[in-house]
């Protein structure tokens, strides 16, 4: 499947509710080389009693340098701590903004694209001056995890955002798993920039207002494979 996304919405829907200053850095000729916001993610995947999968949950943590500016933009009272008004409407912008953009997901089982509900609950919370993100993702109908085709992507195609699983430990199964495993495959960027270096190029160098197309192999996927 391929995914055509502009660098501009797909890098500001957590840049345009950020500082003015990371704006500026977007739009100087310095930053167009991604990424500009950082995120550690956390997956974890909820089976059903017949080890199915019915929801996908994810946890997110940002970067000290976008969370600041979120602290600067939200913070209304000037009391230098968000409270849970302003945690809300950052919540809110988030939320709406990165629904185009199907939240940084794509989920998979074989080659059928696998659909989900819009997340519930989705709300933020800081600690450790970072900005946590949590949402929870229900698929439109159950996905067996017995075939070993199931997969999900936690990526940014573009770059702009960085998200990173540091290993299986960021990765569970709840439920039904007991069974079940996975593994991350990340993309090969030497044999891409090898199969299609213009491509590659345009996708870490283009300018907010550029296009690019990005396929599954960009992606960072997680893998499962499930015993019955």
């Amino acid at each position: 499947m391929t995914v055509k996304r502009s660098i501009l919405k797909c890098g500001r829907p957590l840049l345009a509710i950020g500082a003015g200053l990371l704006f500026s850095m977007a739009m100087s000729e310095q930053s167009h080389a991604h990424p500009h916001v950082f995120i550690e993610a956390n997956l974890e995947v909820v089976l059903d009693a017949n080890g199915n999968a019915t929801d996908i949950r994810h946890v997110w943590r940002f970067d000290e340098f976008f969370s600041s500016s979120l602290v600067l933009d939200f913070d209304e009272n000037g009391s230098g701590v968000l409270e849970q008004d302003e945690l809300d409407m950052i919540a809110k912008e988030t939320k709406i903004s990165i629904a185009e953009y199907n939240f940084f997901t794509e989920i998979k089982n074989g080659d059928e694209i696998v659909e989900f509900e819009t997340p519930e609950p989705y709300f933020v919370d800081f600690e450790n001056n970072q900005m946590i993100m949590v949402m929870s993702i229900k698929l439109r109908e159950p996905s067996s995890m017995s075939s070993g085709g199931f997969k999900v992507a936690v990526s940014d195609p573009t770059y702009y955002v960085a998200m990173e699983l540091r290993d299986t430990g960021s990765v569970t199964v709840s439920g039904n798993g007991k069974g079940c495993s996975s593994e991350i495959y990340r993309p090969d960027f030497d044999a891409l920039y090898e199969k299609d270096a213009e491509r590659m190029a345009k996708l870490f160098d283009a300018g907010p207002e550029d296009e690019v197309e990005a396929s599954d192999e960009y992606l960072t996927w997680v893998h499962f494979s499930c015993k019955q």
